[in-house]
């Protein structure tokens, strides 16, 4: 599955990257709100931290490791 930002202008969707798929596909198009500001990746990174949704990693017996995934991706 790919996903790409693009436009559409009311008639024709353009998209932002070109892309090599050279048959026929479906596809899921989402039209989004308009977006003030977008945050960036540290931004994000304080915001997880501050929030802390993930506190339970600090708890010793949260002990995760890659023997823990069910399908390991390379």
């Amino acid at each position: 599955m790919i996903s790409i930002r693009g436009v559409y202008d009311g008639k024709h969707l353009r998209l932002s990257d070109k892309i090599d798929i050279r048959s026929p596909k479906q596809v899921i198009v989402t039209f989004l709100d308009e977006v003030e500001d977008e945050f960036s990746a540290h931004e994000m990174s304080m915001i997880a931290q501050s929030s802390r949704a993930l506190d339970f990693l600090e708890n010793e017996e949260e002990d995760y490791s890659d023997k823990d995934l069910k399908v390991i991706y390379k």
